[in-house]
Formats: C-alpha cells, structure tokens, sequence
C-alpha cells in the first residue's frame, strides 16, 4: 500500500494557495491522464496502481472534487472500473469557489459544476 502521508493528495491544505491547488490538479490529472495507457506502458501501469490505491475517505473535499472532475474530464470509465472510485459519484459541488488560476476564470463544464475555476 502506497504511505498516505507522502502523498499530496492526502496532505492538510489549511493555508493552501491557489498555486498549490494548481499542482495538486496538475498531479492528479496527469495521473489520470497516463492511466489510459495502462496497458501499454510501466508509467501508465503504475499510476493506475496508484488509482486503484486511493483512499477516498482520507481526501479532503477539494481533492475529491479536482479527482472526480479529472476523471470526468479525461476518462469517465475510471470511476466503474475502480472499485475505490465508486464513492465519487456522491460528491457535492464545492460550497467554497477553488481556483486554481487567479488569471483564467473558465474551465470545462464539470469544474464548473462543482465550483471549480482553472
């Protein structure tokens, strides 16, 4: 099992800033992005590893909702295929506006549902 504490979507963001949201998305969707290839390719192989590694309850509501809007973004299929996932389908928007980049106000649609600007 993959050690929580050195990972940064486990880690407590009081006194997070908009930068350090941008490079929790950027990881988590970068891991995303590279489990499509999981069949192909070790990096592919281990990140989807690591997916089917995450705890969900362990999440803070913003990495549950920049991992759910990642997945519906890049790979939807993820979420049935992932046991561990199947808690994501219950997320609620944020009640808070998270933005990851002070100087862009849009993104895709599922951010925007769930109160997320990129």
């Amino acid at each position: 099992m993959i050690e929580n504490k050195t990972r940064i979507y486990y880690e407590n963001q009081d006194g997070w800033t908009e930068a350090d949201y941008n490079a929790l998305h950027r990881y988590i969707s970068k891991m995303i992005e590279h489990s499509k290839d999981s069949v192909g390719s070790y990096d592919g192989r281990i990140r989807l590893y690591e997916i089917k590694d995450l705890d969900i309850e362990e999440m803070t509501d913003e990495t549950k909702v920049l991992l759910y809007c990642s997945i519906m973004s890049q790979n939807p299929a993820l979420i049935d295929e992932c046991e561990n996932l199947y808690k994501l389908k219950t997320i609620s928007p944020l009640t808070k506006r998270l933005i990851l980049n002070p100087f862009k106000r849009t993104g895709s649609a599922i951010y925007r549902r769930y109160n997320v600007l990129y």
